[in-house]
């Protein structure tokens, strides 16, 4: 007896899915069981843009990470050759959804060239969907941060981390430093050309400065412009991973000046008096070890029982 011929194509997690050259299209199993078929689209490179989108908590894949730097892999390639199509299904809006591809997306969207999909002519659940997303990632495996924005999602639901781990399959740990990750301000990520390079004890470094520079009342947007300043004298020459050493090293070297410069003395103003003309006051300013006193629009006669009443008291306390 004849054995049966296995079916072409691959099976991943609750995902199956046949060969993706088939003219008919690629039929996906859904997490729910509900079948839905995909047919390959070419979107033209002046039409990517409008016409498609992306969810970060469904795909997965940080949009503000994918910079310019951070794509020159597939910048390099994609307009010359495409080996995936990118997965995606037409939303409510009208436009598609991006499953799986956004860097690819991106890449030909900087390239200004066209990208082929596969795209699905209905819409899917956001339980499917990211479910989905997770079992036909194509491209680069996740960042840290990436995974910790997925699951921040998670802990905002009302699960602990220790909830987190057990119902993505992950260790304690991994899930400490995804949140961690992710818990970096996206303005202090903003300056490099290729976050995904950082370190679990990277990210960790940047949040410590951060958290250090809120308890001393510092705000990010100092730290960040000086970076920013001493990043414009990098050589052109440097990789991504030498720009983020660097990068690395002026956070700490600011931030640390930052915290030891001496906290601003805050100067205290008490309103001696009350008047109807807003433009009239007398009010005395506090300011550590000085005393200041102001008035404004008194009348002559005023000023000069106040200067006299001040030269008393000065002149007996001599």
């Amino acid at each position: 007896m004849t054995a049966k011929r296995a079916t072409i194509g691959r099976t991943l997690g609750k995902t199956t899915f046949s060969d993706p050259t088939a003219e008919q299209g690629v039929t996906f199993t859904l997490k729910s069981g509900r079948k839905v078929t995909f047919k390959k689209q070419h979107i033209e490179a002046d039409k990517l843009e409008d016409s498609t989108f992306v969810e970060t908590s469904t795909n997965g894949r940080d949009q503000a990470g994918l910079t310019p730097e951070s794509l020159l892999d597939i910048r390099r390639t994609i307009k010359v050759q495409q080996f995936f199509p990118a997965i995606g299904f037409v939303a409510s809006n009208g436009k598609v959804n991006t499953l799986d591809g956004s860097r690819r997306r991106k890449a030909a969207i900087l390239e200004h060239v066209g990208l082929d999909y596969l795209v699905a002519d209905e819409e899917i659940s956001a339980d499917d969907a990211k479910q989905l997303a997770r079992d036909i990632q194509t491209a680069k495996e996740h960042n840290l941060r990436e995974l910790g924005l997925e699951l921040m999602s998670l802990k905002d639901s009302g699960l602990n981390q220790k909830e987190i781990a057990q119902e993505r399959g992950l260790s304690a740990a991994k899930v400490t430093r995804a949140l961690q990750a992710a818990s970096v301000p996206s303005e202090m990520l903003s300056v490099f050309p290729d976050y995904s390079l950082l370190s679990h004890n990277e990210y960790k470094q940047l949040l410590s400065i951060q958290e250090a520079l809120q308890a001393k009342g510092v705000t990010l947007d100092d730290l960040i412009t000086h970076v920013m300043v001493d990043k414009d004298s990098f050589s052109d020459e440097l990789t991504n991973d030498e720009a983020k050493d660097e990068l690395i090293k002026l956070y700490g070297k600011h931030s640390k000046l930052l915290l030891d410069k001496p906290k601003a003395i805050k100067t205290k103003v008490t309103e001696l008096a009350q008047f109807k003309n807003k433009d009239q006051f007398a009010r005395k300013k506090v300011k550590g070890r000085f005393t200041s006193f102001e008035f404004n629009r008194l009348d002559k006669e005023t000023l000069q029982e106040i200067e006299l009443a001040i030269s008393e008291i000065i002149a007996k306390n001599a």
